[in-house]
């Protein structure tokens, strides 16, 4: 059947014991079941409505009772851990186990930030940040901005293994087209404000950043955007600020609060992407993966 066609996994019935127990196969499908560990991977965490909606933008699923059968039968494989729903998220939450983990690594798609034989893996008090991070990439989907997204898991595994790493580990990095020019953001939510001092650490370390064009807050309340706007006020880097609610439902409306480089005025994404340096032209007819 070939190496990834087919897993044996283990179903236990009813928990009396002495049950009997049966050994049943599935078959692995690199064009479906791989998407979708991939997604649930690289999320960390991840809603079942933000997982229907994310395989249909990329293309891996059409069917919504398809993606139902599919993700039901990677949690009874063990390779997928299913969580309570996490209001006010759409369905029960995902998260990849050890041996979706394993199974990854086996296909070619490990990362070093993450590997079945961490000591630790997700940890479910980032939930709730996590569960908003899908939200946010789904706003910037909505924009048709958005061409590829590269997660915190991802960014961790890429500054560890490379020459010249980013300014620092972001929450994602969202690459842009807009007025057919290509930019790349870093992105950051933040739920609670942290100790002045670790700002003060993010803003040395973001000073020389030369491998992103713009850093976006987002926050869990506007209260929370002034404290951090007055954190970063004098940053020469461009910066700017948006409650991630508003941001998620209207991301083209939404208005962001930048810093004094920008002007220290309320714009749009489009206008905050017109006034910063443009990173290259899109050559005409090139195409791009919405991820």
């Amino acid at each position: 059947m070939g190496r990834f066609s087919e897993a044996m996994i283990e179903e236990y019935e009813g928990q009396v014991t002495g049950a009997s127990s049966r050994t049943t196969y599935i078959r692995y499908s690199q064009e479906r079941d791989l998407p979708m560990l991939l997604a649930i991977r690289n999320a960390t965490f991840m809603s079942h409505g933000q997982l229907f909606e994310q395989l249909v933008a990329t293309g891996s699923e059409v069917s919504r009772r398809a993606c139902n059968w599919r993700i039901q039968r990677l949690v009874q494989a063990g390779v997928v851990s299913k969580m309570p729903p996490q209001l006010p998220y759409c369905g029960p939450v995902y998260t990849i186990s050890r041996s979706g983990l394993a199974c990854l690594e086996s296909c070619g798609h490990g990362l070093i930030s993450l590997t079945s034989e961490s000591k630790s893996l997700a940890n479910p008090a980032q939930i709730q940040h996590y569960l908003e991070l899908g939200e946010i990439q789904a706003a910037f989907r909505r924009t048709k901005m958005l061409k590829e997204w590269t997660g915190d898991l991802e960014i961790r595994s890429i500054n560890q293994s490379i020459d010249l790493p980013l300014a620092k580990d972001y929450d994602a990095i969202a690459e842009l087209e807009y007025d057919n020019f290509r930019y790349r953001i870093a992105l950051e939510y933040e739920r609670s404000l942290k100790a002045s001092t670790r700002y003060q650490e993010i803003v040395a370390a973001i000073e020389d950043e030369d491998q992103v064009q713009l850093l976006v807050y987002m926050t869990s309340s506007i209260d929370l955007l002034y404290q951090l706007k007055a954190e970063f006020e004098e940053q020469r880097f461009p910066i700017v600020l948006v409650p991630a609610r508003s941001f998620c439902m209207s991301p083209l409306a939404a208005r962001m609060y930048s810093t004094r480089s920008l002007g220290g005025q309320k714009a749009t994404i489009e206008d905050v992407l017109g006034a910063i340096p443009r990173r290259k032209r899109v050559p005409p007819g090139e195409q791009f993966d919405h991820e």
